[in-house]
């Protein structure tokens, strides 16, 4: 019998979420949708410090859109069984595009609030107005909004584009469309990687007068895919209990994604530890100024914590195979890089503003979970669209046994 034949016996269940995912939508939608009212008052009663909040919450929530579309373009590229399981819970991530959009809209309003090119006269410090005048020609307004939407709408071409070939594999089963993926996420992989460096360099990198760094952007970006494996973990373990999906979610694809997990880990901490490597023993001051304002105050013990939860517990956790094959130590895990990185993009985001020493206010927990409320809302929206599996993709058409690694 050929294997086609053999495929054919086994057809992927249409499983799609039930009723406690749709519970659980609506308490993120009241949650956003509170937020959102509270995160009004936060702006009328501080606007300045409202949209240091909103930054950190726009870049950690949309954090999840773009590391979606990054894994997307890369597991087609390369292939992989972990990423087609994993398909509908990227796609649903990267399909929140419109909303990250539109959350950079409301950035726009507090430009003047976050960047200091756009007042280069008001910036007390001699040597940083010389600097934000020299690089003028790049960094204004209107040459940041253009930029800003060519990065959308490469995302939005890329994005859409496969989530379309996908949608019509699951309807006609074509076998071509898998090597049409390939074809159309090969250079993906290269745009999708620069625009999203270079929108970090414009979104976050550029409100520092004095910092420059070359890796900065893809430090955040392997960030990003990191809490996305993260969230695909969680999310794929909760939806798969009781073996809904006949053992195609199994111990085996857990462990090809904690592996994915644990990679990343290792290149944010390689590229993370290579900035201070090359800044600190260099001595060199307009860099230097960005880490010590890191680790004097309050920040200094946030510093610590950073190292601990962003790279030895994730590392020491994800170096046990038999913890990476195991749902309820594996989830752990993720929920842990979950958490550990909304406090690394803190201590990176919040420092550049609040220079006197460590300071959170009430509107980074308004901004935090009412855009995040609504992200998550809007993610098992999409989700729950479609059925949790690719109905018609030959990798995920037999489950895999368990000995296999």
């Amino acid at each position: 019998m050929s294997s086609h034949a053999h495929e054919d016996h086994l057809p992927i269940p249409e499983i799609r979420l039930g009723p406690k995912a749709a519970s659980v939508e609506r308490i993120a939608g009241v949650i956003g949708g509170l937020g959102a009212l509270l995160c009004v008052a936060g702006f009328f009663y501080n606007r300045a410090q409202f949209f240091q909040s909103y930054l950190f919450a726009f870049l950690y929530w949309g954090g999840f859109t773009i590391g979606g579309l990054g894994i997307l373009v890369l597991n087609n590229t390369v292939g992989g069984r972990w990423g087609v399981t994993a398909r509908r819970y990227l796609e649903a991530a990267m399909r929140t595009l419109p909303f990250l959009a539109v959350m950079f809209i409301i950035l726009l309003i507090g430009l003047k609030d976050i960047y200091p090119w756009t007042h280069i006269d008001t910036v007390p410090n001699p040597i940083s107005q010389a600097i934000l005048r020299h690089k003028a020609p790049y960094l204004n307004v209107p040459f940041f909004i253009i930029r800003s939407i060519i990065y959308f709408a490469v995302w939005a071409f890329w994005g859409y584009r496969v989530f379309r070939m996908s949608d019509k594999q699951d309807q006609t089963g074509d076998p071509s469309l898998r090597d049409r993926m390939r074809a159309f996420c090969a250079p993906g992989c290269l745009v999708v990687t620069l625009t999203a460096t270079f929108a970090y360099i414009d979104w976050l990198l550029s409100a520092d007068a004095q910092f420059f760094s070359t890796i900065y952007g893809a430090m955040l970006l392997f960030g990003d895919v990191l809490q996305t494996f993260a969230l695909v973990i969680t999310v794929l373990i909760l939806t798969s209990k009781g073996d809904r999906f006949g053992g195609r979610i199994n111990s085996v694809i857990l462990h090809d994604l904690g592996n994915m997990m644990f990679a990343f880990t290792i290149f944010w901490t390689y590229l993370s530890v290579s900035q201070l490597i090359i800044v600190w023993p260099a001595n060199l001051p307009q860099e230097l100024n960005w880490y010590l304002v890191r680790v004097r105050g309050g920040w200094t013990v946030l510093a610590a914590i950073v190292s601990l939860v962003m790279f030895l517990i994730p590392f020491l956790g994800l170096l046990s195979q038999a913890r990476k094959r195991d749902p309820k130590r594996l989830i752990r895990v993720a929920v842990w890089i979950l958490c550990a990185r909304a406090i690394d993009l803190f201590w990176i985001i919040e420092p550049t503003f609040r220079t006197n020493g460590f300071a959170i206010y009430w509107t980074d927990f308004v901004a935090f979970f009412g855009v995040g409320g609504i992200w998550v809302y809007l993610y098992l929206r999409q989700l729950r669209q479609r059925p949790l599996l690719p109905l018609r993709d030959a990798r995920v058409m037999n489950p895999l046994p368990e000995a296999v690694v």
